[in-house]
């Protein structure tokens, strides 16, 4: 087996002539600001000719969010490539591959799923995510987990079946793959802190995501680990020159960690499983890591800083929603009195009541038979524009405990979500609006993650 790294979340993985890749991503941006870094290290059209020549040629998506499932790309595939996703109860990551036209579609369980040489298996902690799942390839020679963003501890019976389906194999044929970077808001656009405290949590919070990815490696024996699912970076067009610096040093924070930061995070903890030292374009056969350029380690630096200038000379960073900054109003607009423009701020109050009234019909309607992260009842939800006066509010259950979650965003990303043109996570993962909780240190993920499952609901649908 050769394990190749593409980017962020997608390998290609090659045993013979039957070849998987994972978490297809080229150029879509994600989440309005996202681009992969370094950007992909096989031109799609290979990929895509190789899919079209071989039958054996599979794609395997874990999830549903845009660094995982490029749509433009997938559209471009064979309509019946063999495609392989978790099986989740709910369908709305299957009925999105469907309105691409793909036919050959398959649900891969806890039980498994047999696909020439490759047993595919997933495993979905509700406690965590209902939408999200780690999964895993075996064949006759190899085991290798795609974990994803699943970097939470390994327990209970995915961790039996975990062990089981793993003790098959010898360590040295065993790959771990996890994320190492942090992928949400928190505590990056928080009001409640200043830089420096942001700057503690940041790196205490990555590292843990590494530390537990590293520990799930050990978990079931994996003697190789691959740090990947966080190369990215954050693209926002900076309309105040005075915060260029300050956004260039953010950019820089929220990208990809590098190898010998997971090792030494290794070392430190008496991890047992091996770095790789891989980045994008590099391969791995399961005896040695082959370097893209032979003999040649390319620096974590080199691959930002070079990433960057490429997105923006070519212009890939104008595709954001980060940098289509809109018109409030038109010119025309501006010319009547104001009370015309009173007039719309109200009719956007009023979408803007709709969207959170059907959150909290979405939550309270599904919480009795999910038991799914109840800890988001008496929570105060408020949605603010920060340059016009506009700002809705609701309480999850029958009344607020005290605890407010308040979101705050420019008033064309608010007209975006509303529009369903965008999704929510572009204001929390795309860092294209800031947060502030009342009382300051309380845990807000459950509202975050019963926001990010209404956020796609509203956009296929809007309707509860």
């Amino acid at each position: 087996m050769i394990v190749k790294a593409v980017n962020h979340a997608s390998v290609l993985i090659q045993e013979d002539d039957n070849f998987i890749l994972t978490d297809p991503w080229y150029e879509q941006p994600a989440f309005g600001s996202w681009l992969p870094v370094p950007p992909t290290s096989i031109h799609p059209v290979y990929l895509l000719a190789l899919a079209k020549d071989n039958p054996k040629f599979k794609i395997l998506i874990s999830h549903g969010h845009d660094d995982h499932l490029d749509d433009e790309w997938l559209s471009l595939f064979p309509k019946d490539v063999t495609i392989i996703i978790p099986e989740y109860k709910s369908k709305g990551f299957l009925s999105r591959l469907k309105k691409l036209g793909l036919t050959n579609i398959n649900e891969a369980s806890n039980d498994g799923l047999q696909s020439d040489i490759f047993k595919i298996k997933s495993y979905v902690n509700s406690d965590i995510s209902m939408d999200d799942a780690i999964l895993t390839i075996e064949t006759p020679n190899n085991f290798v987990v795609h974990a994803n963003d699943n970097w939470q501890e390994l327990e209970g019976d995915s961790l039996k079946t975990l062990q089981t389906d793993a003790n098959k194999f010898k360590s040295e044929n065993i790959l771990y793959m996890s994320q190492c970077n942090l992928a949400d808001g928190f505590p990056n656009i928080y009001r409640n802190y200043t830089q420096s405290e942001i700057d503690e949590i940041h790196n205490r919070r990555v590292d843990n995501i590494i530390v537990n990815s590293l520990k799930n490696a050990d978990r079931i024996n994996a003697k190789h680990f691959l740090n990947y699912a966080g190369y990215t970076a954050s693209f926002k067009n900076v309309w105040n020159e005075d915060l260029i610096e300050d956004y260039k040093r953010f950019r820089d924070r929220v990208s990809f960690k590098s190898n010998d930061y997971v090792k030494k995070l290794s070392f430190e903890n008496s991890c047992k499983a091996e770095v790789l030292d891989m980045v994008p374009g590099d391969s791995f056969d399961f005896t040695k890591v082959n370097k893209q350029f032979i003999g040649i380690n390319l620096s974590t630096k080199s691959l930002k800083q070079e990433s960057y200038k490429y997105y923006e000379k070519y212009d890939r960073v104008l595709r954001c929603d980060s940098y289509k900054k809109q018109d409030v109003f038109s010119s025309a607009e501006l010319e009547v009195d104001d009370f015309s423009i009173k007039d719309k701020i109200e009719f956007v109050s009023e979408d803007l009541n709709y969207f959170l009234d059907n959150f909290k019909k979405f939550v309270e309607s599904r919480l009795d038979y999910t038991s799914f992260q109840e800890d988001i009842v008496g929570c105060k939800v408020v949605f603010s524009a920060t340059d016009f006066s506009v700002s809705e509010e609701i309480v999850i259950g029958e009344k607020c405990d005290g605890r407010k979650a308040e979101f705050f965003m420019g008033y064309d990303l608010l007209i975006n979500i509303l529009n369903k043109k965008s999704n929510w996570e572009n204001l929390y993962i795309g860092y294209g609006g800031e947060v502030e909780t009342t009382p300051k240190d309380i845990n807000i993920g459950s509202v975050v993650r019963w926001l990010a499952m209404y956020g796609y609901y509203y956009q296929r649908s809007g309707n509860v």
